[in-house]
């Protein structure tokens, strides 16, 4: 933990380089301090289908999936640092969200 999920518009990819997006995510979780580089999980999935107010409006979203602990000053600066990541790589007109969600470590588990 962290995992980073990252959706995005599936035509998206034929303007970014989706690979790039992935590791420049991994690169702003890794520089936070507050995890260690063998625990950052970062994936990203196209998404086809999709309904918004404007359906031509291309989009990048992260959920960054954490354990409970940290304040609210270091979620607010993790997410700070996704989103000017995200913005730094797209053209204006993408939608850009993120969003930190706090897992109990009682609610995990991994082999």
């Amino acid at each position: 933990m962290p995992h980073m999920v990252i959706s995005y518009s599936k035509a998206l990819a034929e303007k970014i380089d989706i690979q790039q997006l992935t590791q420049a995510i991994w690169d702003s979780a890794d520089k936070t301090g507050l995890f260690t580089p063998q625990a950052i999980k970062v994936r990203a999935f196209p998404v086809e289908h999709y309904v918004t107010a404007n359906t031509d409006q291309p989009f990048v979203h992260v959920d960054a999936k954490l354990f409970e602990g940290r304040t609210v000053e270091q979620k607010q600066s993790m997410l700070s640092g996704y989103f000017d990541v995200i913005a730094n790589l797209v053209a204006d007109d993408v939608s850009i969200s993120v969003e930190a969600i706090e897992l109990a470590k009682s609610n995990y588990l991994k082999r």
